[in-house]
């Protein structure tokens, strides 16, 4: 007999029992969670059980809030204790440079509504009398942290679902998933047979292992992590209240109170996979087992804690945890719908997933059933990984995260292992002109280019870095001259089949071009009116389609596509690594490009397209420019780029060539108003709000057309405006509250220097409200006030004569 219900979710951890619990809440009856063993076995049983708001990003800090409101709600919900103790934390810095760090995200806390309050080191020994502070600059205080029973509350938020009308099965280990030819899957569990119509991979440690049952693979890497708890400490148990918690950032540990005593955990320097396995795979037989205690690998971090609380010198321990933590290579978490599965969602790689877990099952369950979740999580969608994403990969990752789980977060910082993976022909040649690589979905991209004589080196800051006046040289002189960008790693489809147009005008909102050559910039909407994402497309003259889109998107763009194209006969076929693309703008580009194709540039329409010859490589040349000069897109096979490069290079001599990076586009760009994917485009914001209702067609239907129709006369409660900012303001990285009269009313979401208008600028989201051109408004930067004045948009070259010239 088989089992069936329209969801199953494997994994009875917090994670998927918080997605069964919100699913049921949400009034869906026909879901079951199926559990290995006992509920918690795997890493939530034993977790330290910390909760904190804190994160370097804001839908995450509001994931995580709601997971405190969730547990702290639970008992009066389900009449059970869970362990809920809400006491306050405490994140210590020893320089001043973790100070600039803690008002930065002070900053950002307060735009989000969460309260984060920079305090002195007398203030901190006021509230926590054991501790040292003789080498501290200060730190920051929150209010809300806390911590749980990761038992009580998991089994609190079982009695919920259940209570709402979700069913559990334990002890039920699922060998084998088959997708049926009615697109169900059905599981296997010994002689028991199940079928669902979506399966969620909630399996913690085997996450990987049930994702190779159905045919994909996930970057998972299970690691060893200890902490310690001590026996009753009479300091402790003098005070009569309950201490705060404490996250010693500089030194990589936090810091607990448990009962009377103390709990320590230490981010292990010399840190160890777990089970001794080269791959790290966990074994199915493990199950609410720890390993054998290894205080060596404490050693130094026991050293700091010491130091820090000097009453633990004599204290005795309790008791050692040794166990299992899973998490994916950029340490945080794996969620939402598998590309190229359908009906296969995947929650897991949590390193702090107690903290997530309430937020994360509210995600899920919004994923799952309305098809999108609520808040904008691209930064945690597991479509951010793809094949390229190696075992390897993974665990060289993995080495250099866990060690500075607690690291300086700066502005654009990059990370060093499992690189370079992914690299177009002309990687070694822009090297050797100084180029500073950064990784975008495993590509090497050139973010700036050192002068000679100028090491080629990133020095982060929360001012401006070492690279600030370089980057404002490539921008100046790709304005007076022309500029060479790669732009190869930037997502390409072919999108093909009699369906083909009738399919971009469904998913996208501008009218798919009828012409053969013609260009249209299309925005993807999602059912809420939120922006999944942008494309070009180009209307190739045989049928097909080509459509350009953001590096990291690539996935997530090739999965929205699939998951719309069932009532369409077409072929959508992502040829990224095949076709390599070169991007030339600037005031002289036409003249560089005729000198090299016969005068192919001289009559070539904005929006347009053309097969030329550049040397000796066929391209096919878009005439489009996202730095707002006269600039074109050479897009032509991988295996001809370096030729081209060459070609380019040689010529340019004489047209006044420089190379660009991205963080030069990402400068140009402020100056002419672009919203940028994942920052000004998100699937929290609508093209009204946007301001990019211009891109919405009034003649077709298409996806989300419902909300751009309703919106498009009424007055956006919030909306986008550039700002000039006081010129001696440190540069805008984003996330920075915007202030009248001292007021809350927004926050900026992109900044940096406009080089070509000489004006630093930000672009921020704000209450609509009065706010119009010459608005007088503030920006805090590093919890500093600087004016700030609304300018309109855009700042350069307003006609676009430049760009149409």
């Amino acid at each position: 007999m088989t089992t069936q219900a329209r969801i199953i979710i494997i994994g009875g951890g917090i994670v998927g029992v918080s997605t069964l619990y919100h699913l049921a809440k949400a009034g869906e009856k026909d879901a079951l969670l199926l559990e290995r063993r006992e509920l918690t076995a795997g890493a939530t049983w034993h977790a330290a059980g910390n909760v904190h708001t804190q994160s370097a990003y804001a839908n995450l800090s509001a994931l995580q809030a709601y997971s405190l409101r969730l547990y702290d709600g639970l008992a009066k919900e389900v009449g059970q204790d869970v362990g809920s103790h809400v006491v306050g934390g405490f994140f210590l810095a020893q320089t001043k440079e973790r100070m600039e760090e803690f008002k930065h995200l002070a900053g950002k806390f307060r735009a989000l509504g969460l309260e984060y309050v920079m305090v002195t080191p007398a203030e901190i020994k006021a509230k926590y009398p054991l501790i040292n502070v003789s080498d501290l600059q200060g730190g920051a205080w929150d209010p809300e942290e806390g911590y749980v029973d990761p038992y009580s509350v998991t089994m609190g938020l079982a009695a919920g679902a259940r209570k709402y009308g979700g069913t559990i099965r334990r002890n039920t280990q699922i060998d084998s998933i088959t997708r049926l030819p009615s697109g169900h899957w059905q599981l296997m569990a010994g002689e028991e047979v199940f079928e669902c119509e979506v399966l969620v991979n909630c399996a913690g440690f085997w996450a990987d292992e049930v994702a190779r049952m159905v045919g994909t693979r996930l970057p998972i890497t299970n690691m060893e992590h200890q902490y310690l708890v001590t026996d009753t400490m009479p300091s402790v148990e003098a005070l009569g209240y309950e201490l705060p918690m404490i996250r010693d950032c500089d030194s990589q540990y936090y810091l607990r109170q448990e009962g009377q005593g103390l709990l320590l955990g230490p981010w292990e320097q010399n840190c160890r996979r777990a089970w001794n396995r080269s791959d790290g795979r966990a074994p199915w037989s493990f199950g609410q087992e720890l390993f054998e205690d290894d205080w060596e690998r404490l050693e130094d971090g026991l050293g700091a804690i010491f130091h820090r609380i000097p009453d633990l010198e004599t204290a005795g321990i309790k008791r050692g945890v040794n166990g299992a933590i899973s998490f994916a290579p950029d340490g945080r978490p794996m969620i939402g719908p598998m590309p190229g599965v359908p009906g296969f969602f995947v929650a897991c790689g949590f390193l702090g997933g107690i903290a997530q877990g309430g937020g994360i099952g509210l995600a899920m369950s919004q994923w799952i059933l309305e098809g999108e979740s609520e808040l904008d999580l691209h930064f945690i969608d597991v479509a951010r990984f793809g094949d390229w994403t190696t075992r390897e990969f993974a665990r060289e990752r993995t080495h250099e995260i866990l060690p500075i789980r607690y690291e300086l977060i700066y502005p654009s910082i990059e990370r060093k292992t499992g690189r370079p993976l992914k690299t177009t022909p002309i990687y070694n040649d822009l090297l050797a002109h100084g180029a500073i690589m950064g990784q975008t979905y495993g590509w090497e991209r050139p973010l700036w280019y050192a002068p000679e004589g100028v090491e080629a080196k990133d020095e982060p800051s929360f001012d401006k870095p070492n690279w600030w006046s370089h980057v404002g040289n490539e921008a100046i002189s790709m304005s007076s001259g022309c500029g060479l960008s790669d732009m190869s790693s930037y997502g390409k489809f072919r999108i093909s089949g009699p369906d083909a147009e009738a399919f971009l005008d469904h998913i996208g909102s501008a009218k798919c071009p009828r012409k053969a050559s013609k260009l249209a910039l299309s925005l993807m909407l999602n059912n809420r009116g939120g922006i999944v994402g942008d494309i070009t497309i180009e209307n190739a003259g045989d049928g097909s389609f080509y459509c350009v889109g953001a590096t990291l998107g690539v996935a997530l763009y090739q999965r929205w596509m699939e998951d719309h194209v069932s009532n369409f006969d077409v072929r959508i076929e992502n040829i990224t690594d095949h076709l390599a693309a070169i991007g030339i703008a600037g005031p002289k580009s036409r003249a560089l490009l005729n000198e090299l194709s016969r005068g192919a540039f001289e009559d070539f329409p904005f929006m347009t397209s053309k097969v030329v010859e550049i040397g000796r490589v066929k391209c096919k040349a878009i005439r489009i420019s996202f730095s707002g000069e006269l600039g074109w897109e050479l897009h032509c096979p991988v295996l001809n780029q370096k030729a081209l490069f060459d070609a380019l290079m040689k010529a340019g001599q004489d047209h006044d060539l420089v190379l660009l990076g991205g963080r030069a586009m990402g400068m140009l760009r402020l100056e002419k108003g672009y919203r940028s994917w994942g920052a000004e485009m998100t699937t929290e914001i609508t093209p009204h709000a946007a301001g990019l209702e211009r891109f919405c067609s009034t003649k077709k239907d298409y996806i989300g057309r419902a909300v751009v129709d309703a919106e498009r006369h009424t007055l956006p409660q919030k909306r986008f405006v550039t700002l000039e900012i006081d010129p001696t303001a440190p540069p805008c990285w984003g996330t920075e509250p915007v202030l009248k009269d001292g007021e809350l009313i927004g926050y900026v979401t992109s900044g940096g220097m406009g080089w070509r208008s000489g004006k630093m600028l930000a672009v921020g989201w704000v209450e609509a409200g009065d706010i119009e051109t010459g608005s007088a408004l503030e920006v805090q930067i590093l919890l500093e006030p600087y004016q700030a004045c609304v300018l309109a948009d855009p700042v350069y070259d307003p006609e676009n004569e430049r760009l149409l010239g």
